[in-house]
């Protein structure tokens, strides 16, 4: 009661009962944030076009390996066998290229490994005779999702050429069940808009202790940027963090309720 009397006296807040049940934040009203329960209907919506194994589109910071069958001299990421195999794997450059022998400059960036492997062999075809090319992705560090909160291993995780479901990702991070209020982890998404600027943020609520909980985080498919964030018990705590999640302008992020 204490806790509620204090808030509602907060100046620009409002104690809406209708926002508090939707779990939504109470900032400028140009500015607020949308908060959506993680629902089976939500879910289905946004699977209506998910493809189960969708094609990997190489960017910024990913490693390739290439390999020229019978050319290890011209092979990266391969255990070399003599001292002219180049072992190590070629890091797409920030302006989304990578530099390979005889070729130059290769924009990939956007590309499957399959058209960076026809590209290639095409440029490759003026140089040897019927090259036979295969091209891997080593590591994979332009697509990643970052956990915080009560978790056992916060840390940054890549997204590879698997999706990667919120329930993946809870398990990596390993959900800390003894400080951790599992009706209360969050997914907060940017977008960015046509003009290139990032867009206010959607933050999703996912209630692990619904029956369903598991099924749902399954099928929830993070994107790249996404933060996972799982609350501490307690609103307070809760709306520090967020304070510093969401630190962009106008986006005070003053919590009416994180309730039901």
């Amino acid at each position: 009661s204490i806790l509620s009397l204090l808030v509602g006296c907060v100046p620009g807040m409002q104690m809406d009962e209708n926002s508090r049940l939707r779990g939504s934040f109470s900032t400028q009203e140009s500015d607020k944030p949308d908060t959506l329960l993680i629902t089976p209907a939500l879910v289905a919506q946004m699977n209506i076009n998910h493809v189960n194994n969708p094609t990997y589109k190489i960017g910024v910071q990913d490693v390739l390996t290439i390999r020229i069958w019978g050319d290890t001299g011209l092979s990266t990421g391969v255990d070399a066998k003599d001292d002219d195999a180049r072992s190590d794997g070629l890091v797409v450059q920030n302006n989304g290229t990578i530099f390979y022998p005889y070729v130059g400059n290769v924009a990939v960036t956007g590309k499957s490994i399959e058209q960076i492997r026809i590209l290639l062999t095409e440029k490759l075809s003026k140089y040897i005779n019927d090259p036979q090319i295969s091209v891997g992705v080593s590591e994979y560090r332009s697509k990643r999702v970052h956990v915080m909160g009560e978790v056992r291993k916060p840390g940054t995780y890549p997204i590879t050429d698997t999706p990667m479901s919120m329930l993946d990702v809870t398990m990596l991070g390993g959900i800390n069940n003894r400080t951790a209020d599992t009706e209360q982890i969050f997914v907060i998404r940017r977008a960015k808009t046509n003009n290139g600027e990032i867009a206010k943020p959607v933050i999703y609520r996912f209630d692990a202790g619904s029956a369903d909980a598991m099924l749902l985080a399954g099928q929830f498919y993070l994107n790249a940027d996404d933060v996972v964030f799982v609350a501490p018990a307690g609103v307070v705590s809760w709306n520090r963090v967020i304070s510093n999640i969401l630190p962009t302008a106008g986006l005070g992020a003053q919590i009416d309720s994180i309730g039901n």
